[in-house]
């Protein structure tokens, strides 16, 4: 059975972090599911996080979350470059192990399972191989509960930066393999 889960991501940032040291973040994923994990990650998708780490998901978190990447304010040209360095990541992967990318309205478009049964169908279905073997990436854009910062001014003239929770479409991937 497919499942959907996001390949090892690092993200570097190093023209922009401060040089001040800070300590790791705890990471309850691994603690929890270290006998199931057979391989190194630093980041996993958010449908992985949204189900395991419900904490991620609160505003205060995220803070902490840049904080330990280095940053003192969230604005949201940090998080683009995150965001954008996930994508390239995904791309050179997907073309290093000729692992086919679709845009998943081109493909198909269907809802209520049928990117599972898309995969099924056209993947799993004729696999003959054994072991790990990643059949395909879907890609699709789909509205979720974000975070967004702005820049806001007090009443005393100093500058300063908020995360609001929102809701915006954003492009998730679907990495679907063997196991």
């Amino acid at each position: 059975m497919p499942w959907v889960i996001l390949i090892k991501i690092k993200v570097e940032l190093p023209h922009l972090t401060s040089k001040k040291k800070e300590k790791p973040m705890d990471n309850t994923f691994v603690d929890q599911f270290s006998k199931n994990i057979k391989f190194n990650y630093t980041c996993f998708d958010r449908v992985i996080i949204r189900g395991y780490i419900r904490s991620f998901f609160s505003i205060g978190y995220i803070v902490i979350f840049l904080r330990s990447l280095g940053f003192s304010k969230p604005p949201n040209g940090v998080m683009r470059i995150v965001t954008d360095q996930l994508n390239t990541h995904i791309s050179k992967q997907a073309a290093k192990y000729d692992i086919p990318i679709f845009w998943w309205p081109a493909v198909d478009g269907g809802t209520d399972g049928a990117k599972l049964q898309y995969v099924q169908k056209h993947y799993a279905n004729g696999f003959q191989g054994k072991g790990n073997f990643v059949f395909c990436i879907l890609g699709d854009k789909e509205p979720v509960q974000t975070m967004a910062a702005r820049e806001l001014t007090s009443k005393n003239g100093k500058k300063f930066h908020r995360l609001f929770k929102c809701r915006k479409p954003v492009k998730q991937y679907y990495i679907y393999f063997h196991d």
